[in-house]
């Protein structure tokens, strides 16, 4: 076979028959032995330290943080695009940008890419999600987007799919309009918690387990949030949870922005009356948080009721950070940690360690092969990612990756190791160079000094090779001529 679409992969792989493309039949094999069930939670938008196992030691997150102390933690898990949309194709395909061509929001994922829920419904799977997909575009947020009643066939490899997108674009919002009328105008904190984006997609969440435990289907559930997305306004009494004076002071000196690029200094301007607001946005963006942790303590209770927790694997991750006021700086797009550095954990009782972290590098191209592999499933053709299932099943210490790559629209391309990162932005001389290691701020830009030359041409050198190896190793060659 020349390459590989998703529907030849659906054809060769259908529902409760082995999966014998590329490979995968054995594993597949071994998936039907031990049949784990797959809950992959994800935020948008969340940064990994607005979380009490990362280490925040003023927001209330205890069910995050009982999935990191019964599970494992990644503290280098970097994103291979800080925007939704590419950032989520990277994640349910295991491929760069380059190769799945979704380079920004706006670009719809190619239904000829095979995602992380067709490999689990090839393997007999039962696969559902609820909240925020973002495979494709929803601007202008009032445009009709899929739903079960007038999609014919699985969406992106989801037999049951219920949109929950930004603005209460798709289903979410249909279901406001049509049933609560009277709130369908009113913003977020207006309105009532049990028709708010993160309680809706929970109540999906928890129907379509209870639904699949009923017919003893394994599945593979998909719970994912809008929030903390901007704009920052939960529903009370998330709202008056936190104190201004409580929240932690934003990362910025004066001159901040005197060695860095000009595109981020355009980014930062006329931003500095935000930062005047920044303890205020950031009690909106933890009582966000603490929403949806509550959320997902409602799936945890539901699979403990259902005595399914043993058997279910569990992955909390985001699609990205938000820069919160950092650097004078908001939102994503960028390659400072806090956009572009997420949570990930994996918890799964009995088979991965408990309270472990784990500091080697890994990016979020490694979730699918990773997932896959946990499951006993093989990765279908065209991934780029690296199982990390030795990390966490064998206690293996090297992920495999010693840098991680993050772009931005083709316009910045940046290489990240524990020591350094490096940031090159297309069509001018200028870029980012930190000694991370000793300026974890990343407030000295070492790009002109000329003391770290040597060092900036050989890591120049690298970022063209990665840049090289994101491209498409699809078609698969399959003749020497």
């Amino acid at each position: 076979m020349s390459g590989v679409s998703r529907r030849t992969f659906l054809k060769y792989s259908a529902l409760g028959a082995t999966v014998s493309l590329a490979g995968l039949g054995g594993a597949a094999q071994a998936a039907k032995a031990r049949r784990p069930n797959v809950l992959l939670i994800m935020t948008d938008q969340h940064r990994k330290d607005c979380i009490g196992a990362y280490g925040n030691p003023v927001i209330k997150t205890p069910n995050l943080d009982s999935l990191a102390a019964t599970g494992t933690k990644f503290e280098n898990c970097w994103v291979q695009h800080a925007a939704c949309m590419p950032s989520r194709a990277c994640i349910f395909t295991g491929r760069y940008p380059m190769a799945h061509r979704v380079r920004s929001n706006g670009v719809p994922l190619s239904e000829d890419e095979i995602t992380l829920a067709d490999v689990f419904a090839g393997a007999g799977y039962r696969t559902g999600g609820a909240g925020k997909f973002h495979f494709l575009p929803h601007y202008p947020y009032r445009s009709p987007l899929p739903m079960m009643e007038n999609h014919p066939e699985p969406y992106y490899g989801f037999q049951e799919f219920h949109l929950g997108e930004d603005g209460r674009s798709g289903e979410h919002w249909v279901w406001i309009q049509r049933n609560h009328p009277e709130w369908h105008k009113k913003p977020d904190h207006q309105i009532p918690l049990e028709l708010h984006n993160s309680f809706w997609s929970a109540g999906h969440t928890i129907d379509f387990i209870r639904k699949c435990a009923k017919r003893g289907e394994p599945f593979f559930a998909f719970c994912s949030f809008v929030d903390p997305h901007h704009g920052y306004n939960p529903p009370s009494p998330y709202r008056e949870m936190y104190k201004p004076e409580d929240m932690p002071k934003p990362i910025f000196k004066e001159g901040d922005f005197d060695d860095k690029p000009s595109y981020l200094q355009q980014r930062a301007k006329g931003r500095e009356g935000v930062r005047d607001d920044v303890a205020y946005n950031r009690t909106q963006y933890y009582g966000e948080v603490t929403f949806i942790d509550d959320a997902i303590g409602r799936v945890l209770k539901t699979l403990d009721e259902l005595k399914l927790r043993d058997d279910t694997l569990i992955i909390f991750t985001s699609d990205h950070g938000d820069m919160l006021g950092d650097h004078g700086l908001y939102f994503k797009g960028l390659a400072y940690p806090q956009s572009a550095n997420v949570a990930l954990i994996f918890n799964w009782p009995g088979r991965i360690e408990a309270g472990r972290t784990v500091s080697g590098i890994v990016q979020q191209i490694d979730l699918l092969p990773t997932i896959a592999e946990l499951a006993g499933l093989e990765s279908p053709p065209g991934v780029q990612g690296r199982s990390q299932a030795g990390v966490l099943t064998r206690n293996e210490s090297d992920t495999g990756n010693e840098y991680a790559y993050i772009e931005h629209a083709s316009h910045d391309f940046t290489l990240r190791s524990l020591k350094w990162r490096f940031t090159y932005y297309r069509g001018t001389e200028q870029g980012e160079l930190y000694d991370v290691e000793n300026d974890p701020n990343e407030f000295t830009n070492l790009w002109d000094d000329p003391d770290h030359a040597d060092l900036k041409n050989d890591l120049t050198r690298k970022l063209l090779v990665q840049i090289a190896a994101t491209r498409d190793p699809l078609p698969i060659r399959t003749k020497p001529y």
